[in-house]
């Protein structure tokens, strides 16, 4: 993975296209921005998140909005690479 790749992927149309999509859909599973990272997470990584990687990004969504913080989580190399 070269830091254009990875460039390319976090501002592509289709990418931010997709993080809106997944936001609205994120946005009706929870109440707070909180439970809103937390549904974003099992759905996209099929895992609770960390207390330390809900924090951080519940502060990314409340500064940036919740369909960036998707975007951030569709661009995880978790998400990106199966291992």
């Amino acid at each position: 993975l070269t830091p254009q790749q990875a460039l390319a992927l976090l501002n592509n149309r289709l990418a931010v296209a997709m993080a809106k999509h997944f936001a609205a859909r994120v946005e009706r599973s929870g109440a707070t921005d909180a439970e809103r990272v937390a549904a974003a997470f099992r759905l996209a990584l099929g895992r609770a998140p960390t207390a330390t990687e809900r924090d951080a990004l519940t502060g990314y969504a409340k500064a940036h909005g919740l369909a960036n913080a998707c975007r951030v989580i569709l661009n995880l190399n978790e998400f990106v690479f199966v291992d």
